[in-house]
């Protein structure tokens, strides 16, 4: 690990050039991060945890590299190693920033995809109070695109603006809880309205829309199957390939008078495809109570879906198409409840502990369901 994130760290500076021309700031956090389920033979449904002890799973270790080119251009890179990737270290952003004037700036490179409130500090263990973001609304496959964007802030008396615009495209290996596939995003339209007031208030918006791709899950012997058997029409209907693709999200914090209430809420569509017309939403609501130092807090979340049957039509019930097609919509329907309950103790500068607990139900028959227990220690430097 450290030959490669050495050899990584090189590469990122390299990106900037000589150092007389650039002042060169570098930052950095990780977690360590212990997890297991509390039933035996159980695995997590939202995550690699297994009932064995796992510290590698949440764990993360980044540098982030900060270049001011000249009074208006900044240059940074953000290299990541993750547990879950065996700490095989990757360049997560690598992006110049070229301030405009009157309150614009532009991003060109890899940067993230502005889906929820914490997309930007996704990695970032210490920006929040919980182990990690609710799952029950975190849980898109992917983070990052390569493009351009476009913001603009300013305040208004006491209230603050920052909006966003983000076009670009993704294209590589994907990971939706335990399950590994390929995925591309094309002409992904990214939009996000962030305000603030009086610094206790925030109130989020957020619209992403892109044509997508799936390759290399269990969808694919459904669909290879079908065209097989001349169903071609069906199949095309069951893919991702180069489907729209819309998210749409808001949210809000309160954080007053030693009370933090924080909630995100969002809808999810992929039109031509097995996830199309499930009214898939995924909310959560979160309220902590600061109490000095220590911070406890209770987390409610929901993730729910339907089955689209109406692709069933057509397909008699003693066709060997039928049970393989039924499994692939009704794999979609969801009713998920997440409770969590944790604490954050800040107990030195830039060093938190953290403890959470997490029970996931379902109302679907057959669905995973599971309780995990996790610790860890975040910090920045």
């Amino acid at each position: 690990m450290k030959t490669s994130l050495a050899v990584a760290i090189a590469a990122a500076l390299s990106f900037f050039g000589p150092a007389a021309h650039a002042e060169v700031r570098v930052s950095g956090f990780g977690q360590i991060i212990a997890g297991t389920t509390l039933d035996s033979g159980d695995r997590f449904p939202s995550g690699g945890y297994t009932d064995t002890v796992d510290f590698e799973e949440e764990s993360l270790f980044a540098i982030q590299i900060d270049a001011d080119l000249n009074e208006r251009v900044t240059a940074t890179a953000q290299i990541l190693a993750e547990g879950s990737e065996n700490f095989k270290p990757e360049l997560a952003w690598a992006y110049a920033n070229v301030q405009l004037g009157k309150g614009f700036s532009t991003k060109v490179g890899r940067q993230r995809i502005p889906f929820y409130r914490y997309s930007d500090f996704l990695d970032v263990g210490y920006a929040y109070p919980w182990i990690r973001p609710p799952v029950a609304m975190y849980n898109q496959p992917w983070s990052n695109a390569d493009g351009i964007s476009l913001s603009h802030s300013a305040y208004v008396g006491k209230w603050f603006s920052q909006a966003q615009v983000l076009y670009g495209s993704f294209d590589g290996d994907a990971v939706n809880g335990t399950t590994r596939f390929q995925g591309k995003l094309d002409h992904l339209r990214g939009f996000s309205w962030d305000v603030e007031y009086d610094e206790w208030l925030s109130l989020r918006a957020a619209y992403v829309a892109a044509e997508v791709t799936v390759a290399g899950t269990s969808l694919d012997l459904v669909t290879n199957a079908l065209r097989q058997f001349r169903q071609n029409a069906l199949a095309d209907r069951l893919d991702y390939n180069q489907d729209p693709g819309t998210f749409k999200s808001v949210g809000f914090k309160v954080d007053k008078a030693d009370w933090l209430v924080v909630g995100e809420y969002s809808e999810l569509d992929i039109e031509d495809s097995v996830f199309a017309n499930i009214d898939r939403t995924d909310w959560y609501t979160t309220v902590g109570h600061r109490f000095g130092a220590v911070m406890p807090h209770f987390t409610y979340g929901r993730r729910s879906a339907g089955a689209d049957l109406s692709v069933l039509r057509g397909i008699p019930m003693q066709s060997p198409l039928y049970f393989p097609v039924a499994a692939s919509a009704m794999s979609q329907q969801l009713d998920e409840t997440f409770k969590s309950v944790g604490v954050r103790w800040d107990f030195a500068a830039n060093v938190s502990l953290k403890a959470d607990y997490t029970r996931v139900e379902s109302d679907v028959m057959g669905a995973a369901e599971g309780d995990l227990v996790s610790a860890g220690l975040v910090f920045t430097f």
